[in-house]
């Protein structure tokens, strides 16, 4: 996680479900962030959380770092979006092949 132009900062965090969201075409995952031990958010991030907007059949269109429930001006490293991408297509691939809400 870092500011848009700051220079590179990985953060090891776990995931976890907070909700999910139909938007017509879309569907809105809201997911949690848990830092492991030892890490600290980057100055000026309080109260981080994710979107992932995916459309109906699963695939992920886009990845928004959230504030305090809002956007920020604060961005994903590859590595961070790779991590929250696994964590999205297990999760949606096993919903998905049973018919269940996320």
């Amino acid at each position: 996680m870092m500011k848009y132009g700051a220079e590179h900062e990985e953060h090891r965090f776990s995931l976890c479900f907070l909700e999910e969201e139909s938007r017509g075409q879309w569907q809105d995952v809201y997911l949690g962030i848990q830092l492991e031990d030892g890490e600290k958010l980057p100055e000026g991030l309080i109260d981080p959380s994710i979107l992932v907007i995916c459309n109906i059949e699963g695939e992920i269109v886009q990845i928004v770092l959230h504030d305090e429930g809002c956007d920020s001006e604060f961005q994903f490293t590859y590595a961070e979006k790779e991590q929250i991408e696994k964590y999205v297509n297990q999760h949606v691939s096993a919903k998905k092949t049973t018919n269940e809400p996320l």
